[in-house]
């Protein structure tokens, strides 16, 4: 059972190691992993994510719909950009968000605006039916780095030496691929993710993820550009659960594990740790999302009229009589209105039975 599970997520199959060095020479000569090796400790933690895609699936379309994409997408422009060293929160970036003015450092603010058009731009452009070319995610690190950097570094590779620095710590974790040898890098990645498009989505993207971090091939934004560019990826293989699930919130909160993974597959030459631990990532916030969504739709299911009817008859018929007064008391964080309009459905209804003028009215269950 197991082994066929293995089968099918991993369809595309395995190519040998010195096909991969010949086919993509440059990523090998500065030893780049790019075989994607699906371990059973992946396979579980893939498997735990499908679970959880028909329950999100199913909001597309409804009122929670619009909730979750937009919690999913203030979350993901926060925490993208903290893993960076933003210092704005969550309600800072709605503010932003909803063209309010907030105080914060303005390059902090100019970020936050800056991640919240690249994301849009990624979204529009997994909806276009072309491949993905390395314009395109120089596009990307151009909305990431707008009024940020000098021009000539907007857009564009860099020019220069440049290392995988930890942002708490500014210690250097990896020396990147010289720039001269960046078009090379960018063209065998762009041809990578072509040749591995019948291969798990995830584990494609995660493994994108960690290949682009490797070659570094911006002199600024490369982080963001990079989580991007999974988000984009996974949309393009019709993976919608990635529109509701931000894995950057559980990669903020493990911002040293992301870097210590970063050196554990670069030493080890393999692809596999940061995968499962992207993975990992993904899961965690997806299984966030999911309980967030059914704790929405509990709260909603209390506040529906019919919710609201059966509250009311409950109440009345827990006394032989009782006041209107007492039942507006009763439900106090109701309008009044509200509860006016209920009481005369229950009544038309003939659910409950009123009895009295208006200022003495009484009710009763029927």
């Amino acid at each position: 059972m197991a082994e066929n599970l293995f089968r099918h997520l991993d369809r595309g199959g395995n190519m040998a190691e010195n096909t991969l060095m010949s086919t993509y020479p440059y990523l090998a000569k500065y030893k780049i992993p790019m075989q994607i090796e699906l371990t059973d400790k992946l396979v579980g933690l893939l498997m735990s994510i499908a679970e959880q895609k028909p329950f999100l699936e199913k909001s597309i379309g409804t009122p929670l719909e619009v909730q979750l994409l937009r919690k999913a997408k203030i979350r993901a422009i926060t925490y993208s950009n903290q893993i960076e060293g933003n210092h704005l929160a969550e309600e800072h970036v709605t503010a932003l968000i909803a063209g309010k003015k907030v105080k914060g450092d303005s390059v902090d603010v100019a970020e936050v605006q800056n991640y919240h058009e690249a994301i849009n731009y990624v979204q529009t452009l997994a909806q276009d039916s072309r491949p993905l070319g390395l314009r395109d995610i120089c596009d990307i690190q151009k909305l990431v780095v707008k009024g940020q950097l000098p021009p000539q570094l907007c857009g564009a590779l860099r020019t220069g030496p440049a290392s995988i620095i930890n942002s708490i710590t500014k210690e250097v974790i990896e020396e990147c691929p010289p720039h001269y040898d960046l078009p090379h890098l960018m063209t065998e990645l762009l041809q990578w993710i072509q040749e591995n498009q019948s291969r798990n989505a995830f584990a494609v993207a995660f493994a994108c993820h960690f290949i682009t971090v490797a070659i570094h091939p911006f002199a600024d934004g490369n982080g963001r550009t990079v989580r991007l560019l999974q988000h984009y990826l996974l949309l393009k293989r019709g993976e919608n659960i990635a529109q509701f699930v931000p894995s950057e919130t559980s990669i903020m909160a493990q911002r040293e594990s992301y870097y210590l993974t970063i050196r554990q597959s670069r030493e080890l030459e393999r692809l596999s740790p940061f995968i499962e631990f992207m993975a990992e990532c993904f899961m965690n916030s997806s299984l966030e999302v999911v309980k967030e969504a059914k704790h929405i739709m509990k709260e909603v299911a209390g506040k529906t009229p019919a919710a609201r009817h059966d509250k009311i008859i409950k109440f009345i018929k827990a006394k032989p009589e009782i006041s209107s007064a007492q039942i507006y008391q009763a439900f106090a964080d109701v309008p009044k209105r509200t509860i006016e309009r209920d009481l005369s459905e229950l009544v038309k209804s003939k659910k409950i039975r009123v009895t009295g003028l208006t200022r003495a009215r009484r009710y009763s269950v029927k």
